[in-house]
């Protein structure tokens, strides 16, 4: 199952660097979008969204509130990275559902994992029956 991984980013760098550490996993697909195309990530209803705040002309925090009142995009889980330490606009931020916000500068190995531990965490709970809140097995066929 393909991972469409959005970055929203005013530059390439980080899904350069994304791309390069997840080389060897080919399901994960990075796309880097600027913050001024925010609308085309939410058409796009990606697995995840990751936010350098040091790089849009928006902030993190505007770009979430955009991200939390799409209905589409209610739920997508949103990963911030910034080298904004302020505890009270963390807080904030974090109050929007975002699942993490990572201090720069980042730990690569933290990073990577990070990344896939959020997407499996996702990819299990959309197996999950509403109904019974138990995994649905997979059916294969004969």
């Amino acid at each position: 199952m393909q991972h469409d991984i959005y970055i929203i980013d005013d530059t390439t760098n980080l899904r350069d660097e994304l791309r390069e550490s997840f080389k060897e996993e080919k399901d994960f697909h990075f796309v880097s979008m600027p913050s001024n195309d925010i609308d085309v990530v939410l058409k796009n209803i990606p697995t995840m969204i990751i936010i350098d705040d040091d790089n849009t002309a928006l902030t993190a925090l505007e770009i979430c509130q955009r991200i939390r009142t799409n209905e589409d995009n209610s739920i997508t889980p949103i990963l911030i990275i910034s080298s904004v330490v302020d505890h009270d606009y963390r807080m904030e931020i974090l109050k929007l559902s975002v699942q993490y916000y990572i201090v720069k500068p980042i730990d690569k190995d933290y990073f990577y994992m990070t990344i896939k531990n959020m997407i499996d965490f996702v990819t299990t709970n959309r197996r999950v029956s509403p109904l019974t809140g138990l995994p649905r097995k997979c059916s294969n066929s004969s």
